[in-house]
């Protein structure tokens, strides 16, 4: 039995340890896409595009992405 728990044990922590390995990408993956998007609108700007003309790439809580225009 005590080894059945042990196993179980062993995978929850891999499990644990995935899951902040995966936090941690993720919060990279945003700041990299912050940083694009105030690129993007520093870009448009200069050439004379209002960035409420613009489409806006939003992140939904599941971590898809959505294409959202104001036009």
């Amino acid at each position: 039995m005590q080894a059945v728990v042990d196993s179980k044990q062993k995978i929850i922590e891999a499990q644990e340890k995935r899951i902040s390995s995966l936090d941690a990408a993720n919060s990279r993956l945003m700041a990299a896409l912050t940083q694009l998007k105030e690129r993007y609108a520093v870009t448009s700007q200069r050439n004379g595009l209002s960035p409420s003309n613009t489409s806006s790439l939003q992140i939904t809580e599941n971590g898809e992405f959505r294409n959202s225009g104001n036009c």
